[in-house]
């Protein structure tokens, strides 16, 4: 691990909404760290040991049932942080966090993000008001999985990563979308090849290119932007 620059110059917008005051309450514990894909952040039901503030790269929040395999029920960026149980009180998740796309991340103990929390009440609300930020998009993405069309949620999904982002360039591969999606990769081939013939992305091997953003978001017919907007409500 390398010492962190300081808060001050992480690209990671939930650090960016301290107060001077407790950015240097949590300085000290940072640092920063390489993301590789694949990583894990969070296996589940273990007790969590550190928790990442993304710079760059995208977490996936993962599900597993005997039924369904693997799906996706949350995403992590550089709007937010993992360890959202630790903020919750508790030490341990259901649920696997791993790298999507690597990048970077300030890292911190669990031990001291409690301590932090306890001495700053700031600190601790800010954190608790990203948890209720969260729940809203896992909640939504759970409407997404259960009504939307599979071309719905994959446009969906391809919003939320340019946004975390910050780039019209996702590499994915029908690997980690069959996993995002909850589908055959067959299933993710289709809706891949409906969104690029109405000109909305250009798909090569490992890599989606986002060419109409508008035209996603109205093909998500609602689906996105209702967690983002309440972000921004509280945050901005």
């Amino acid at each position: 691990m390398q010492k962190s620059l300081g808060i001050n110059t992480t690209s990671n917008r939930l650090l960016g909404f301290l107060t001077r005051k407790d950015r240097m309450v949590l300085d000290p514990h940072l640092q920063r760290v390489s993301m590789a894909v694949r990583d894990t952040l969070e296996p589940a039901n273990e007790p969590i040991k550190r928790i990442y503030f993304p710079e760059d790269g995208i977490a996936s929040v993962v599900g597993t049932s005997a039924a369904m395999g693997h799906m996706e029920v949350g995403l992590i960026g550089k709007e937010g942080m993992t360890g959202l149980m630790v903020v919750l009180g508790n030490d341990q998740s259901p649920f696997k966090t791993f790298v999507q796309v690597a990048g970077s991340a300030l890292v911190i103990s669990a031990d001291d993000l409690r301590r932090s929390m306890q001495d700053s009440p700031t600190i601790r609300e800010l954190f608790l008001s990203y948890v209720q930020v969260y729940i809203i998009l896992a909640s939504h993405t759970a409407i997404a999985n259960g009504a939307a069309l599979l071309p719905q949620r994959l446009a969906r999904w391809l919003l939320m990563c340019e946004d975390r982002l910050t780039s019209k360039k996702i590499p994915l591969t029908h690997e980690f979308l069959s996993v995002m999606l909850g589908v055959q990769r067959a299933g993710v081939t289709i809706a891949v090849n409906e969104l690029e013939s109405h000109g909305m992305i250009k798909a090569e091997r490992g890599l989606i290119t986002i060419l109409d953003r508008a035209a996603l978001i109205k093909l998500t017919n609602g689906a996105y932007g209702v967690a983002e907007a309440y972000y921004e409500k509280l945050f901005g």
